[in-house]
């Protein structure tokens, strides 16, 4: 072989030698990094159906609601949260068949509009709509202070997430109303829709419904009709004895009652002198013996001050409603004073043993047969004795009173009945047109002297014993008699 030829074959295998070494260099290092792997932790399992996947979370924002997370952002229709924080947000208030607009539901209505407020964070934010200044430049929350801002003022503040041009039209807040004024509307009953119906232009403005207007508007329909003014509310809360006697000493119905006013009085940015005073007052009044004795002792727990400066008027209003519903859940509510037992007993005692001279017992005798003349017998407004089911069916609607907002006249077998509240009952006359309201109205006027507050207090009374099942029954046969 040539000299040169051997050269050229000896620097060949030189080079392959080389790469030789380079390759068993690399391959150690991978055996290496094999190693070093093998004796690694291991990775937790991915979860089952899907390939583990690795990536940055941020942690999440605290909140109470999924609408909370985050109150300025913009929701995003084309989720799933988004769309369920629009479902939850348009969603009636209640499961009932809705608010009636009326002053006895008032109050469940406006708690119930304020924890949706709260829960949507309609009332949190720079994005809230709830939170506004008045003519006075006071910030007023909308959904409790109803009473305090009015609409035109109202309105020029919502314009600004409402109108077109306004600041907030594309944000959060402009979200915010639209499910606002739809969650009202489908809160309402039927009947209130079609009332609130001819003010649609006090609300809805170039095709928007403006949320806190619709609110302001059921509210103010809702109380207009039988409490318009400030005055009317606090002559209802000072008349609370004569009401307590209109429901027989119900304790729900009585705070149900004062609520209705007193929330109302101060949704108009007044207040209420001394309720816990006006409480009292009430609960005195009512016809069970038991109970006025826990009040009285509870009133003078409260003048001798040792319930507490912190005491409240709600903390009598649940004191005075467990006593009511332990002294009904155990079926002793009624319970009478040792001197009404002592009464009754004694006209127990005296049934039976006094007559009639004889020319009225003579009067009481049925006519006799085939007497059409009108004799001397009672014909007139006899009672059917044969069935004591229809008889006490009849005592009973009688002396049930009609609930407020309810008609004060009924039909009943096509005779027409009218409720009178000086016999608490229903009979064929009115309360104006009343003998025993007129003798006492004469009465008042030649005493000259305007009714004190005792006095009323005890009217309230004496109407309690009025609101008695029998008497009141009593009183409805004597009122058809003198019809």
């Amino acid at each position: 072989m040539p000299q040169g030829d051997l050269q050229q074959v000896l620097d060949q295998i030189a080079n392959l030698q080389g790469q030789l070494s380079t390759l068993q260099n690399e391959n150690q290092t991978l055996t290496n990094q094999v190693q070093n792997l093998a004796n690694a932790p291991q990775p937790a399992a991915p979860p089952a159906g899907g390939a583990a996947r690795v990536r940055n979370q941020a942690p999440a924002t605290f909140a109470l609601t999924p609408a909370t997370t985050d109150l300025t952002g913009l929701l995003d229709y084309s989720s799933k949260l988004g769309q369920s924080i629009y479902k939850q947000g348009c969603d009636k208030l209640t499961e009932d068949e809705g608010f009636a607009m009326t002053p006895a539901t008032t109050v469940a209505f406006v708690k119930a509009f304020e924890n949706r407020c709260t829960i949507m964070g309609w009332n949190k934010g720079a994005q809230n709509i709830t939170q506004f200044a008045n003519a006075q430049g006071i910030t007023i929350d909308l959904a409790k202070n109803y009473g305090q801002i009015d609409e035109a003022t109202l309105r020029t503040a919502c314009d600004e997430f409402c109108s077109a041009g306004g600041a907030r039209a594309s944000q959060r807040a402009a979200q915010n109303n639209h499910m606002m004024a739809q969650c009202l509307k489908k809160s309402l009953t039927v009947a209130a829709l079609a009332r609130l119906e001819p003010y649609q232009a006090q609300y809805l403005f170039n095709g928007v419904e403006y949320g806190p207007l619709l609110y302001k508007v059921v509210m103010r329909l809702a109380t207009i009709d039988s409490v318009a003014t400030t005055e009317a509310l606090r002559a209802n809360l000072n008349n609370l004895p004569i009401y307590a006697a209109s429901v027989n000493g119900d304790i729900d119905l009585i705070n149900s009652y004062f609520d209705a006013n007193y929330t109302q009085i101060l949704a108009r940015g007044s207040t209420v002198d001394d309720p816990i005073a006006k409480l009292f007052d009430a609960y005195l009044v009512v016809p069970d013996f038991n109970f006025k004795q826990y009040i009285a002792k509870k009133q003078d727990d409260y003048h001798d001050g040792n319930l507490g400066a912190a005491f409240t008027h709600e903390n009598l209003m649940a004191q005075a409603t467990a006593k009511f519903t332990y002294l009904t859940t155990r079926k002793i509510w009624g319970s009478k004073s040792p001197d009404e037992e002592r009464l009754v007993a004694m006209i127990a005692d005296l049934k039976g043993k006094l007559k009639l001279a004889p020319a009225l017992a003579d009067k009481r005798k049925p006519a006799k047969k085939g007497d059409v003349s009108g004799g001397r017998g009672k014909t007139r407004n006899k009672k059917n004795t044969s069935n004591k089911t229809y008889q006490k069916k009849e005592e009973a609607w009688r002396k049930m009173p009609p609930k407020e907002g309810e008609p004060t006249t009924k039909e009943m077998a096509g005779k027409k009945y009218l409720w009178c509240i000086h016999h608490m009952a229903w009979g064929v006359h009115s309360s104006q047109e009343c003998r025993m309201g007129a003798a006492r109205k004469d009465s008042a006027t030649k005493d000259k002297k305007p009714a004190t507050k005792d006095k009323a207090i005890t009217y309230a009374a004496a109407a309690a014993t009025f609101a008695n099942p029998s008497f009141a029954a009593f009183l409805s046969e004597l009122s058809d008699d003198e019809e």
